[in-house]
């Protein structure tokens, strides 16, 4: 697969699972910040989405402005803001449109027709009269479009790039979610809690599981150590350990490259670390590992497949070159 290809479509799964989770997000963040009665209290709810979606770093004035006046607004439609849900979209359609012939009919629908929207006065005006119903949208066709790619295009190399980047992205939208319970000094309110399970979409999955026992300890299990629930940090590092194995044909257990000796070793680590000794660690600094992880993955992907081609092209016709000048002077000494 060409490395233009493959980059594309792993922005493109990175990008739609980033405005479904902003959305989330946004959505809990507005209800809970709805429930405070102080603007400290306000203000402190929605520090995790700042953080989830680094829009606190080297602001400009204008931003900051409005970032303070509707922190929803400006992280949902702002034309402001690079990382707003809405930037996210247009930047999933355009690396789309670059590999329009692998997507289907429907999937390119569903995506240019919620583009079209965010795009227009409409989504504001939704934004101003019914915001829940907008989050919802966004949401929606976010598992709209999962499931098409699921369902209405081959599994081959370019369906496993675009899994592998959405499940790049849930892994690091979770550890940040994750992360704000260790904002403060003291220990996490019940509230909080059940926020972050929620903006994970993991407040019924949590509850089938652990009933009304909600700790700190129990929702930090859940989101790091479910084998099975999807938002979580280990589900996602076993599908892209699973997902870079596809691409290159490497049996489990193995590793080809980098990137897969990278992911093979960060599942391992969530496999075998007990939830007490997490903790012991401390869950920041854990978190922090998780962080890191994914951007040496993230980068190792970079150079396998999209910059090692370039390199290689750039090699090959140097080679070519070199030879070009040999078979010339092996030709003026035989004459």
């Amino acid at each position: 697969m060409l490395s233009r290809v493959a980059d594309s479509l792993y922005w493109l799964g990175r990008y739609v699972e980033r405005a479904e989770n902003l959305a989330r997000m946004v959505e809990v963040s507005r209800q809970e910040a709805l429930e405070s009665f102080n603007r400290r209290k306000q203000s402190d709810v929605w520090r995790a989405v700042i953080y989830a979606t680094l829009v606190g770093d080297e602001l400009k004035e204008e931003q900051e402005k409005a970032l303070e006046a509707d922190p929803a607004y400006y992280i949902a439609l702002s034309p402001l803001n690079p990382t707003s849900i809405a930037a996210c979209i247009a930047s999933a359609r355009e690396n789309a449109r670059a590999v329009r012939d692998q997507l289907s009919e429907e999937m390119w629908l569903e995506l240019n027709a919620i583009h079209l929207f965010l795009s227009s006065e409409k989504a504001h005006d939704r934004y101003r009269n019914n915001p829940e119903s907008l989050f919802r949208q966004i949401i929606r066709f976010s598992i709209i479009f999962q499931g098409l790619s699921q369902s209405t295009i081959r599994h081959d190399e370019g369906w496993q790039f675009s899994r592998l980047g959405r499940y790049v992205e849930r892994a690091d939208k979770t550890s940040r979610m994750l992360d704000t319970l260790t904002f403060s000094e003291d220990a996490p309110s019940s509230a909080e809690l059940l926020a972050v399970l929620r903006s994970c979409s993991a407040f019924t999955a949590y509850r089938a599981q652990y009933r009304n026992d909600v700790s700190l300890r129990n929702v930090a299990a859940f989101l790091f150590f479910s084998p099975d629930f999807p938002r979580s940090i280990r589900f996602s590092f076993s599908r892209i350990d699973t997902a870079l194995l596809k691409i290159s044909g490497t049996r489990p257990g193995d590793f080809s490259n980098e990137a897969e000796r990278l992911a093979g070793r960060a599942l391992a680590r969530v496999n075998f670390t007990p939830i007490d000794q997490l903790l012991e660690n401390g869950l920041h600094e854990e978190i922090d590992a998780v962080q890191e992880q994914l951007n040496e993955i993230g980068q190792s992907i970079f150079e396998q497949y999209v910059l090692l081609p370039s390199e290689i092209r750039r090699a090959i016709r140097t080679e070519g070159l070199q030879s070009g000048r040999l078979q010339q002077q092996q030709q003026q000494k035989t004459k």
